[in-house]
């Protein structure tokens, strides 16, 4: 009877132990997984209407996403998640007219605008003459 009780007992351990839910409660090492194109602050900023494709792509890197039945549209998506969940996101969608850079969307330009503001007041604190950082033509989508 005892040896029937411990393995009663220790099936049951057995079997809570393989939900899902109490597997993530224990501590353990996460992965941070890094996707798509994380893209440079400075280089976003330099955007100019009427660039050339190959301009765009020998500042930015190739798209993430070339869709076949958009070819005037490139999309660039930069992701950071860990254990399956999603910490940051950042998008921008450059839009052609005629191989020329027509439009730019997305929260990429509004996170690199605030991005050269932080260098701007570092290098205003640390009083050093620098060289000017370059004003983003496109403007973020809700401003």
């Amino acid at each position: 009877m005892n040896k029937t009780l411990c393995l009663a007992i220790a099936a049951l351990l057995g079997l809570g132990a393989c939900s899902a839910e109490r597997v993530s409660n224990f501590p353990s090492y996460k992965l941070k997984v890094i996707q798509g194109n994380q893209l440079d602050a400075r280089a976003v900023a330099s955007l100019q209407p009427g660039m050339s494709r190959d301009q765009v792509q020998l500042m930015l890197g190739t798209p993430l996403l070339r869709d076949p039945f958009h070819n005037n549209r490139w999309d660039y998506t930069f992701n950071i998640s860990r254990n399956g969940v999603i910490k940051e996101q950042r998008t921008l969608t450059l839009y052609f007219d005629n191989d020329r850079l027509a439009r730019a969307e997305g929260n990429a330009i509004e996170y690199a605008i605030q991005q050269l503001q932080a260098e701007g007041l570092i290098e205003q604190q640390a009083q050093q003459p620098q060289q000017a950082a370059p004003q983003p033509v496109f403007q973020p989508e809700g401003n």
